[in-house]
């Protein structure tokens, strides 16, 4: 910039020395002030449009690598999601149907159906096991895309509050089903809704879950891509209204 002021003093003194010895005329000193004056304007704003088109590109260029991070953030948590909405299906689908439907087909017919509740014990742990792997995969995917989804992540956080909650009821259903290797017990008419009651708790549980992680899922998608398809996917609306989205639900916490 320096450069240019000082080559247009110098331009300028040159031409009042030409008009001083009288090399240049009154009419061409004008003629020649008007006409580098006319240059210097053009030049100007073809200076101005030259830093607004870097200025716009930069930004284009900026917009696209957020964008291509972000997307490449959603497709990695996305996929996450869907490992820990797996890891969370098997482990309903046991409570569910697997360890009551073992316990009552027992009582319908023990000669045919073998009751192990070793075995059950054993498959429980392994899912559960499963389960901590998913949730890990879920936070460490998250964590090394945090700049691209920083402003949901209070709602990652419910979503790892809830996980915890759901491992206090399975700690729980650890030490009920001790009474599952009585064989006295389970004869009892009360044991298989005993066992039906809590398994439908963590089932629901685990519901509510994975609704929370859908939510999740749209949210992101949502944030990240409508604006290059025009268009939103619509939150997800349970059919019982006592049940919330996750965005009714957690509580983002205002900066201080």
């Amino acid at each position: 910039m320096w450069e240019t002021i000082l080559l247009i003093i110098a331009y300028a003194a040159s031409i009042l020395l030409l008009f001083y010895f009288k090399v240049l005329s009154g009419n061409n000193l004008v003629l020649t002030f008007t006409t580098a004056f006319g240059w210097l304007v053009a030049l100007l704003i073809a200076i101005i449009n030259l830093n607004r088109a870097r200025k716009d590109n930069k930004k284009a260029k900026d917009y696209e690598t957020k964008k291509r991070l972000e997307i490449d953030a959603f497709k990695e948590i996305n996929g996450t999601i869907n490992v820990l909405s797996d890891k969370l299906t098997n482990l309903s689908t046991f409570f569910l149907a697997t360890l009551p439907n073992h316990l009552k087909n027992h009582l319908e017919n023990p000669t045919l159906f073998k009751y192990d509740p070793i075995k059950r014990d054993l498959e429980r742990e392994a899912l559960r096991v499963g389960l901590y792997e998913g949730m890990t995969i879920f936070l460490l995917t998250i964590e090394a895309n945090e700049i691209a989804v920083i402003d949901f992540d209070y709602l990652r956080k419910y979503i790892g509050i809830q996980m915890e909650d759901l491992h206090k009821l399975l700690d729980e259903f650890n030490t009920y089903s001790s009474k599952l290797f009585d064989l006295t017990y389970i004869k009892q008419p009360q044991s298989y809704l005993e066992l039906k009651d809590k398994c439908n708790k963590i089932w629901n549980f685990i519901l509510l879950i994975e609704g929370y992680l859908f939510d999740y899922r749209i949210i992101l998608m949502n944030s990240i891509l409508s604006d290059i398809f025009a268009r939103s996917v619509p939150p997800r609306k349970p059919r019982d209204p006592n049940i919330k989205t996750l965005k009714e639900v957690a509580i983002k916490e205002e900066p201080e």
